[in-house]
């Protein structure tokens, strides 16, 4: 199994110290150890560093900032290495989480999978859906080690055909293939007539802000998953 390098770095006004980044970076990598890699089968190490230090050249940078200036989310280097911004404020570590699982399952953000049309106004076939593992159920989250991280996909959420049963995401918040509760997002492309299309919040402002969608669809209390925690 290949292992990537991640690193998470604050550059924002919260400031914080090497101490809490590497308690965000553990509850990460036990996220990914425990959780994630089973399902997807992609695995990194995730490293704190401290504001000053380099980012190793192979590794890919999560960075924290008070205004991402390449935009939220996942984006490519001009060397086409995967970078994440991550929005500094509350929450920020469940934006990281999100973010890194999003980074390793599809680092060049172009990974599709085929099913049936969401959108049963354009008469039923087949679509292309970008796997962003975090969108679809990114209201949810749980917690580990005290830390809040993101809930996630699995595979079988793209799957309409998937057995009575079938687990679509980490926490189980999801009922059926292809679900999207508010706040949430799903993005495919339609080879039936070169339609790019999303489903999600109306205007798409807040499409990669979870501080906003959390505080505007925040479904209760954060989940307690905390079984098998260390």
């Amino acid at each position: 199994m290949k292992i990537r390098h991640v690193t998470l770095q604050d550059k924002s006004s919260m400031k914080l110290s090497l101490d809490q980044l590497d308690q965000v970076a553990q509850a990460l990598q036990i996220q990914l150890d425990r959780d994630f890699t089973p399902v997807w089968g992609v695995h990194a190490q995730v490293q704190a560093l401290d504001t000053g230090e380099t980012v190793p050249a192979r590794a890919w940078p999560m960075t924290i900032l008070n205004q991402p200036s390449a935009g939220l989310g996942v984006h490519l280097d001009n060397k086409g290495k995967p970078f994440a911004e991550i929005q500094g404020g509350n929450d920020w570590s469940i934006t990281a989480s999100h973010e890194l699982l999003e980074m390793l399952v599809d680092p060049l953000g172009h990974k599709l999978i085929r099913d049936l049309d969401i959108d049963t106004s354009a008469g039923e076939h087949q679509v292309e859906y970008l796997v962003e593992v975090g969108d679809p159920c990114e209201v949810f989250a749980y917690q580990i080690d005290g830390i809040s991280v993101s809930d996630f996909i699995t595979r079988d959420f793209y799957n309409t055909k998937a057995h009575a049963g079938t687990q679509f995401d980490f926490l189980g918040r999801l009922n059926k293939a292809l679900d999207v509760p508010a706040g949430c997002y799903i993005s495919w492309f339609d080879p039936q007539d070169e339609r790019d299309a999303a489903f999600g919040d109306e205007d798409n402002k807040l499409r990669h802000d979870l501080q906003r969608i959390r505080a505007k669809y925040r479904p209760g209390a954060t989940a307690k998953k905390t079984a098998g925690t260390t």
